[in-house]
């Protein structure tokens, strides 16, 4: 049985001031960590740390599940005419109830104790039990009090308790909302001041050039469409700037694979006899049609049977990798390929499938949406405006400090039995 002495609820501090205070702490935050630790995690990990560190769960109640306990007990009614004793300076007690309803919750508990910018001057009282996530109201009177009472009772403080706990919620939505801008900001003006100080980069352009009068790639006028808790650890010789595409080039590189898996799409019988090293060298030549690299014509090179490569000092920048839809083992193991690679901090990668047995075609980019977030090294998934493709964020096997973006396309290729029949 809970004890039965209660406490005031949402009077103990200000939720204003504790989210300011909130916000302030970010900065503080971001300088504590140590430079080399700072700089060889990625932006995006960092900032996923950060708002775990600082977001607030609001309290939400569970009144469906809520359980009443019930005791006899005795009452004090010294001084109450009604019983008719106790003006002699001897106290009077007379038989009663004590009901308790504990109601569970989740949330912070600590918001219990928080008023809200929006209060009644009436304050609901409870027992907050802050392990078991349980808020226990007790009420009691004497044995001739009316069941109405205690129901009375019980939807008076719940209303109340409802009214702080919703006014709460909406101070903390607004919060919550701004968080990921203020904490982007706050890493973004420490990796360049920090960058600026010791004359480093974040990156290096790998030389690669277009080539001149090669046309722009235009998207295809389409739409579509976990939680960090720690932070890598620095490898043992700190942190070291490492060469990388830009983020502008990795885009372009996309748009040019798109462009292709357009063509391929749009006369699919022309392609589906290839194979997969057959489809991997005409979207290898398209991207050496545009871009060349510094020392060689080519930027872009072929290793074994499916990949392509932009390399430099023996690691990848950027690996491509193509497969042939063949079910989630395929999927699976391509990208088991990928990660396996010995890449830059900041490696990009696209994989690039092809369907040429499927005619169920939107089941299979389900699949593949599905599929690869489960995979162990998975960090975070990333926005893409491309229908039928999808990124995601993986750690690389080699260092938990390296990440590995892999942007995943989908070709459908797939001719009925009847249209290749009748082409024949």
């Amino acid at each position: 049985m809970v004890k039965s002495d209660r406490t005031y609820l949402f009077s103990k501090d200000d939720l204003f001031s504790m989210l300011n205070e909130q916000r302030q702490s970010l900065l503080r935050l971001v300088e504590n960590i140590p430079r080399d630790q700072f700089l060889t995690t990625s932006i995006d990990t960092l900032v996923e740390y950060f708002v775990s560190e600082l977001t607030i769960d609001p309290l939400v109640l569970y009144e469906d599940r809520m359980l009443i306990e019930h005791s006899e007990t005795k009452i004090d009614v010294t001084g109450r005419f009604e019983y008719g004793g106790g003006f002699n300076g001897r106290s009077v007690y007379v038989d009663g109830y004590q009901l308790y309803f504990h109601l569970p919750f989740t949330g912070d508990p600590q918001l219990w104790g928080m008023r809200p910018n929006v209060w009644s001057s009436r304050v609901p009282q409870g027992v907050v039990d802050s392990r078991r996530k349980v808020l226990s109201i007790t009420f009691k009177n004497t044995s001739n009090t009316e069941q109405q009472w205690y129901q009375n009772e019980l939807n008076s403080n719940l209303q109340l308790i409802r009214q702080s706990v919703d006014a709460q919620s909406s101070m903390l939505a607004q919060y919550q909302q701004d968080l990921p801008t203020r904490v982007r900001d706050a890493v973004t003006h420490r990796r360049e001041r920090v960058s600026k100080l010791h004359d480093l980069a974040a990156a290096f352009n790998i030389p690669m050039a277009r080539k001149a009068g090669m046309p722009d790639y235009r998207p295809l006028d389409v739409q579509k469409k976990r939680t960090v808790t720690s932070l890598p650890n620095t490898a043992a010789i700190g942190f070291k700037p490492e060469p990388a595409i830009t983020v502008e080039l990795y885009e372009e590189i996309l748009s040019n694979i798109r462009h292709m898996g357009a063509t391929f799409e749009g006369t699919p019988q022309t392609y589906q006899t290839l194979g997969e090293e057959g489809l991997r060298d005409i979207i290898l030549a398209s991207l050496n049609g545009v871009y060349q690299g510094a020392a060689t014509g080519e930027a872009f090179r072929k290793y074994g049977k499916t990949d392509i490569r932009i390399e430099e000092q023996s690691r990848s920048a950027f690996v491509g990798e193509c497969k042939l839809w063949g079910g989630e083992r395929v999927l699976t193991a391509a990208l088991e390929q990928l990660l396996d690679y010995t890449t830059w901090r900041d490696g990009k990668a696209a994989l690039i499938m092809f369907n040429k047995s499927v005619a169920g075609f939107s089941g299979l980019q389900e699949t593949m949406a599905t599929v690869l977030p489960v995979h162990s090294l998975f960090l975070r998934d990333k926005s893409c405006k491309h229908a039928g493709e999808c990124r995601f964020v993986f750690r690389s096997k080699e260092d938990e400090g390296r990440e590995i973006t892999v942007h995943v396309f989908c070709f459908n290729l797939y001719v009925s039995p009847e249209r290749s029949e009748k082409r024949r």
